[in-house]
């Protein structure tokens, strides 16, 4: 089987007005066209690859038609078990092509239906009360005296916890982030919430040491804007109306070619199937 494969850049051969010829395996080109049209039809993600790498897809382009060529050539595509497996193929394509059409691309959501839905389901949209808080944890009661010493001297909280705090947030100065009531345990929740923001607490015992603690922040509890959360509530409206759209489109398909099934000569669940029927 011969093959040539010319390069662009080495000065190809064209195939129609603009459509440079970049393989030739036996009697058939490969052109431009052939090549962007293959690279667009792969996922985004693969695509940038394939963009980036020209030269090493053209090479698994030309591999693949040399194999489906030799493939023919030796009558693989007239082989039964081939043939079946195409046929499931072409089958499966077909179906999920009409599912796009009839059911898919007629999903339609409007930006009232978005925000009717929002109105309609805040309660799903709240905000928990937040608390931030940062602490240092030391082992034993008197480090924690001892930090507490320091903190009443003018002594940096954030810098303190990164030099004395036994707990991994010390490198991000004591920081544990914003957590929401039953997150933490509960010693560390109650000091918090007797605190307001910028206060320190006294020493505060629990399983894991000594701790002395700073609420940071706190957030009211709310509602999540309708920015924020339109993405899911498109995502849901979608889903829901693809069932309905489905379910439509199955019955009417159902009507017309007129299906009847027997479930009782199915059988039942469950393995019972295979059983004779009582004479």
């Amino acid at each position: 089987m011969a093959l040539a494969i010319g390069l662009i850049s080495a000065g190809c051969g064209k195939k129609g007005t603009g459509d440079k010829v970049l393989a030739n395996v036996s009697n058939k080109a490969i052109t431009t066209k052939d090549f962007e049209r293959r690279i667009a039809r792969l996922p985004a993600y693969y695509r940038d690859i394939a963009d980036k790498n020209k030269k090493r897809f053209l090479d698994e382009y030309v591999m693949e038609t040399i194999f489906y060529e030799e493939a023919v050539r030796k009558g693989i595509d007239r082989d039964r078990e081939v043939k079946d497996i195409l046929e499931e193929a072409k089958k499966k394509i077909l179906i999920t092509k009409l599912l796009k059409n009839e059911v898919d691309d007629k999903i339609q959501i409007s930006d009232g239906e978005v925000t009717q839905f929002y109105e309609d389901h805040k309660d799903d949209f709240k905000t928990p009360e937040l608390w931030r808080a940062s602490h240092i944890l030391v082992a034993t009661e008197e480090e924690a005296r001892a930090v507490q010493a320091e903190l009443a001297g003018g002594a940096s909280f954030e810098e303190l916890a990164r030099a004395r705090s036994t707990d991994a947030t010390a490198s991000r100065g004591g920081d544990v982030g914003y957590f929401r009531m039953g997150q933490l345990v509960p010693e560390f929740e109650n000091a918090c919430l007797k605190l307001k923001v910028g206060e320190t607490s006294d020493i505060v015992r629990t399983q894991f040491g000594y701790h002395i603690i700073k609420l940071t922040d706190r957030k009211e509890p709310g509602v999540e804007t309708l920015d924020r959360v339109r993405r899911a509530i498109e995502e849901e409206l979608r889903k829901r109306k693809r069932a309905d759209q489905f379910d439509l489109f199955m019955a009417g398909l159902k009507e017309r070619y007129n299906v009847r099934v027997d479930e009782d000569a199915v059988g039942p669940d469950g393995g019972d199937a295979d059983k004779p029927a009582a004479q």
